[in-house]
């Protein structure tokens, strides 16, 4: 009972015959089998890696029908993180704090997070009128705040023009300026698989958007969403959107508008030239927005201090009482 094999049993397969080896060898089975189980497992995931592990939603989608899609569901987010850039240069016969606001070049970043419904709180970098600002834009509860060297100021703003600053809305807004799509191609943004869309600008989209931002700076009258022209007396319009792949949702939105003429949709503005670019990120995690402690209330125009300084005339009598444009905090 001991005995290895019966006294006539074959012989053990000869080393050099490697089919032999591989199928008739019983001492391979226990080594062959985890190994076969591990490269099965490796094979697997690559094959996962390779194909992203998702679905390619913009397949078989024209570009104005991605942009349509990625225009709801940007919109439906309850929350996302997002970076702003805004450079223009414009000629403007608008009254108030807004002509000598825009009379100089203006340079804005930032960066913030947006909720639902429309609030948002954004750390920003300002070179607007006399000087460069960094502050704190806050809107929240249907107030617009404004903290500036640890100064919180709630500003002076008719309701409707705050309810209309909604960054919840920057990236499709722009997505909506782009007209004549076309898709440029498939890129990476983030680790996230996006694709290119480019176009030319519509010029009474742009205007409908601007138009409601002039509006609450006092300046309704320097737009005409609803005048004839589409865009032809603009020497650059382009605008560009990448949209992710797999989900859908915009990813950054740019347009350069370059105009040395009036815009039939703008006759006040009679030269301009704006880009604008917004990035998102971290769709849908938990943000809080608060008003700013301690914030006091705003007398006078929201950007009267943004407005320029003009020398006091010499042996002009001096008063100490306050401009109607200075911002005075109660």
């Amino acid at each position: 009972w001991a005995s290895v094999g019966p006294p006539n049993a074959a012989p053990a397969p000869s080393a050099t015959s490697s089919s032999a080896s591989v199928t008739g060898a019983w001492y391979t089975d226990p080594m062959r089998r985890p190994l076969l189980a591990i490269t099965a497992a490796f094979a697997a995931a690559a094959l996962l890696t390779g194909c992203g592990g998702g679905t390619d939603m913009t397949q078989g989608m024209s570009a104005q029908q991605i942009l349509d899609q990625a225009a709801v569901k940007t919109e439906a987010l309850t929350s996302y993180r997002f970076g702003i850039d805004v450079k223009a240069t414009a000629d403007v016969d608008a009254g108030a704090a807004v002509g000598d606001l825009l009379a100089n070049p203006v340079d804005i970043s930032g960066e913030g997070a947006a909720k639902d419904p429309g609030d948002f709180t954004l750390d920003v970098t300002a070179n607007v009128g006399p000087g460069p600002i960094q502050a704190n834009i806050t809107k929240v509860g249907g107030a617009l705040y404004a903290t500036v060297l640890g100064q919180a100021i709630k500003l002076n703003v008719p309701a409707d023009a705050v309810s209309s600053l909604d960054a919840t809305k920057l990236a499709p807004a722009i997505s909506g300026w782009i007209d004549n799509p076309e898709i440029i191609g498939t890129e990476e943004i983030d680790g996230a698989a996006v694709v290119h869309i480019r176009g030319t600008v519509d010029e009474k989209e742009l205007a409908r958007d601007v138009g409601g931002l002039a509006g609450g700076l006092g300046a309704g009258d320097a737009v005409d969403a609803g005048a004839a022209g589409t865009g032809g007396d603009l020497e650059t319009g382009v605008v560009d959107v990448w949209v992710g792949q797999e989900d859908l949702l915009i990813r950054r939105a740019t347009a350069e508008v370059v105009s040395k003429d009036a815009l039939d949709a703008a006759p006040q503005v009679k030269a301009l030239d704006l880009a604008v670019s917004a990035s998102l990120s971290d769709f849908n995690a938990p943000v809080e927005v608060t008003a700013p402690a301690g914030a006091r209330t705003a007398r006078g125009p929201p950007f009267a201090p943004l407005r320029r300084r003009h020398p006091h005339p010499a042996g002009a009598p001096h008063t100490s009482s306050a401009s109607p444009h200075t911002l005075v905090a109660c």
